[in-house]
Order: structure tokens, then C-alpha cells, then sequence
């Protein structure tokens, strides 16, 4: 095999593998690169994606052909659709809004994405880490593929905190408020509306955070918590947490008193704002690796699979000589940079109320309904007028 490439994708997940699949489809030479030993393996989020209708809502600078690949999805791919999301409150007050949303194996997904991505052409090899980058395209490659690779341009979708980012002078988002732990079980035996999608809050069971319950089908669920350490105050650890969860909390212990673990999987989702630098000479970022992820829900597939086609499009016209490659980044902003700064605004938000469970059950009590619209929706209001919430609250508080 030759070891001179077009386009060099490292991290095969929901953002390089979009990426690796149009850009083969568009003729590029392209090879991608997975540390893993199988595709999607292991999944690393609830596997949940709004539904194509909401989309235009979700995401109205985003022209549709960005969005084609979710119109294209395998019924197979699917395991669940979903109508409702319900927000409960640490002293369980329920807010719910609807929300038409799927549920996907997420791993079946990846794997497809790549699938069609070979179909086209493109070189993928898993088992293989890439350790080094030098700043002529060369990648340093150790496992079942080894050797130094030349790429035109370099993607790193490589997920978040990638330290490959240091090495070309991209953003590495290393501040631990920015960044959300997870631990999530698959469980069976679950009783649950199988239609309604659940979050939980609350400083007992997911601080700085939320934990959740989302149906996959059947009575199986993902069932898991998120954290951000600055919000912990206590010795536990991760999987305390979600331990906690599933046999204390008042609500969701009953929904899970008869269910099992299936696997369990762990990582790190960044809840910042977008990457304020995504080209680097020959290196682009993109995915969790860029931050291309919504910080109030910590969601990323739509938006990865958005910077994928993106990069896509941006390193073609690139190769042809019709733009520069800062292209990327002007189409990744006009198209997914509201989202994401308007997702930002409404964790720096949620992060007041967050400071007690009273702040939160008050707060949620003022804002209402409406607030559980914007969450979804991540519609931030144009003005986040934090001291009027604060002063609300107080006020509320000392009546």
C-alpha cells in the first residue's frame, strides 16, 4: 500500500466516520484510522438523535443535504422512536415536552457510516494508534497497521481532550468544568414508558450533570449518570454515582428494581464552547475533539455528523484548488455555530442553578415549561439575563 493519502481521518466515531464516508464518495484518496478493535466498540453516549422532522427546528442554518445521511439510516439502525422528554427535578417535580427523537445503535450506525466509506474506496484500518503528527502531514502509526502515513490534510475526530491536538496547535479543551464523566449501564428488565425520554437531576446522583434513562426497546435501557468533578463534594466515585442511581433514587430505583447490567461503558464528553480554532496548516479538528457538541444536553451525533459532511466538502475544494482550507471552518459555523454557543449559554445558566438542588427546584418552578422547550430545542434566549434569574430566585427564596 502506498502511504501517501489525500485526506487521513483518525477516530472512526459519528464525526470521522461521515467525514471519511463523503469524501470517499467525492473520489478522495482517504484512509481512517480507529484504535479500537472493532468499530463503535465501545459506545461512549445514550444513543439518542432527534428525529429528521425536528431537525429544522434543531438546526435551521443547516442545509438538508448535510443532514441526508439521518434520512438514510437502516431501519435495522433503529431500536426505538421516542415522542416525550421528562425532566425531573431533585424533589421530583416532572416537566416534560415533546420531542420526537430515535434511538440507535450507535455502533451499528458507526460501522455503517464506514462500511459505505469502503464501499467508495477508502483504506480503514482499526487496532492502529496514531501517536505523533509532524506539521508535513506525517502520521506516526502503531498496531496492526505501522509505519508513517502522508496525508494532504489530517482530520483528528479522535474524541475529546485528544492530546494529537497539542501537536499542531489545535484547541484541547482541558478545563474540568468543560467536561462532563459518564458511566452508563445497558440494562434489561427495565420498567419504563418505552415513548419517553428521562432525565434526572440532582446533586445525590449526578452533580453538575444529569443521569438518564433511555428506552432502547423491549424493556432494555441505557441507563446512566454524568458528572463534572467541580460539583462533586464527596469521595465517591463514577460508578458510585450510578450505583446511587439505580438503587436509591425514589423514582428511577422502581423502574429499576427488577433490571440487570447488560455492559457498561465510561468516558468523557466536552460541554464548552465550540473549539475557537479548527485549522491548523494541514490539520482540521472535528467531533468531541473540536467541541462540536450541544453543552447543555451533551449531545453530539447530529452536530459531529454535520462537521463531518462539512470537512468533507471544505478538504475537496481544498484538493481542487477552489478554497482555502480555513473553508471548514466558515461552513462548520454557519451551519452548527448557533447551536453550539447557544448550548454553551444554557449550561452557563443551568450552572447557577446548579450550585444547590433548592436553586434547582425554584429556578425550574419560575422558568416552567418554557425552560424544558429551550433545553431541548437548545434555543438560548437572546439576552441570558442571569442576575434577574438570581435575583428571582432570591427573592422567591426569602419570601
Amino acid at each position: 500500500m502506498s502511504n501517501q493519502y489525500e485526506l487521513i481521518v483518525i477516530g472512526l466515531g459519528p464525526a470521522g466516520a461521515s467525514l471519511l464516508y463523503n469524501a470517499a464518495e467525492k473520489g478522495v484518496k482517504v484512509l481512517g484510522i480507529d484504535k479500537r478493535r472493532e468499530i463503535g466498540i465501545p459506545i461512549q453516549c445514550g444513543e439518542f438523535i432527534p428525529a429528521y422532522s425536528e431537525l429544522e427546528t434543531l438546526l435551521p442554518e443547516t442545509p438538508s443535504e448535510y443532514l441526508s445521511i439521518f434520512k438514510r439510516v437502516p431501519r435495522n439502525i433503529v431500536l426505538n422512536k421516542t415522542r416525550v422528554v421528562r425532566l425531573y427535578t431533585p424533589y421530583n417535580s416532572i416537566y416534560e415536552v415533546e420531542f420526537k427523537g430515535l434511538v440507535i445503535n450507535r455502533a451499528s450506525f458507526d460501522k455503517w457510516l464506514v462500511s459505505k466509506a469502503i464501499e467508495y474506496g477508502a483504506e480503514v484500518y482499526i487496532n492502529s494508534s496514531v501517536y505523533k503528527l509532524d506539521s508535513d502531514g506525517g502520521v506516526y502509526v502503531k498496531g496492526f497497521l505501522n509505519g508513517v502515513y502522508k496525508g494532504d490534510v489530517v482530520a483528528i475526530a479522535a474524541g475529546a481532550s485528544s492530546r494529537l491536538l497539542d501537536q499542531v496547535g489545535l484547541y484541547r479543551e482541558s478545563d474540568e468544568y468543560n467536561l462532563a464523566y459518564l458511566a452508563q449501564y445497558v440494562m434489561d428488565g427495565v420498567e419504563f414508558d418505552s415513548d419517553i425520554i428521562e432525565m434526572y437531576t440532582g446533586s445525590k446522583y449526578a452533580p453538575g450533570a444529569y443521569a438518564w434513562i433511555i428506552p432502547r426497546g423491549g424493556k432494555t435501557a441505557n441507563v446512566g449518570v454524568g458528572i463534572r468533578y467541580p460539583y462533586v463534594n464527596e469521595s465517591a466515585t463514577l460508578r458510585d454515582y450510578l450505583t446511587r442511581f439505580i438503587k436509591e433514587h425514589p423514582i428511577a430505583s422502581n423502574k429499576l428494581r427488577n433490571a440487570y447490567p447488560v455492559s457498561m461503558v465510561g468516558g468523557v464528553v466536552p460541554v464548552a464552547p465550540p473549539a475557537e480554532k479548527t485549522v491548523s496548516g494541514r490539520f482540521i479538528s472535528l467531533g468531541d475533539s473540536a467541541n462540536h457538541v450541544i453543552a447543555s444536553l451533551g449531545a453530539g451525533i447530529v452536530t459531529a455528523v454535520v462537521a463531518g459532511v462539512s470537512a468533507s466538502e471544505a478538504v475537496y475544494k481544498y484538493l481542487n484548488g477552489e478554497a482555502p482550507l480555513d473553508y471548514y471552518e466558515s461552513l462548520w459555523r454557519g451551519f452548527i455555530g448557533r447551536v453550539l454557543e447557544d448550548g454553551y449559554k444554557l449550561r452557563l445558566a443551568i450552572d447557577i442553578l446548579t450550585r444547590s438542588d433548592l436553586l434547582i427546584e425554584y429556578g425550574m418552578k419560575i422558568l416552567g415549561k418554557k425552560y424544558i422547550w429551550n433545553l431541548v430545542y437548545t434555543k438560548a434566549p437572546k439576552e441570558v439575563d442571569l442576575a434577574s434569574l438570581i435575583g428571582r430566585l432570591a427573592r422567591d427564596l426569602l419570601s
